[in-house]
């Protein structure tokens, strides 16, 4: 399952990150790094972006960025 597909609330924990280097290096400059767990806590009106809570901070990404992270439910 990807970061894109989560429900409003979910949380998940980050199992890879895929895509272009700047955007893994990006996302690993925001915090976005594997084994972390990470929440959907808002989705813009027009569905992206959408924000994502990761510890104490949060992340704005687009669905285009989101669908290269890859995610599994957390128990």
């Amino acid at each position: 399952m990807t970061l894109d597909s989560l429900a409003r609330g979910q949380r998940c924990k980050i199992l890879d990150i895929a895509g272009p280097d700047a955007l893994r290096q990006r996302l690993a400059t925001l915090g976005v790094l594997r084994g972390q767990s990470i929440q959907l806590a808002a989705i813009s009106p027009w569905g992206s972006p959408r924000v994502y809570r990761l510890g104490r901070q949060q992340v704005c990404l687009r669905n285009e960025e989101a669908v290269y992270i890859k995610v599994s439910a957390d128990e």
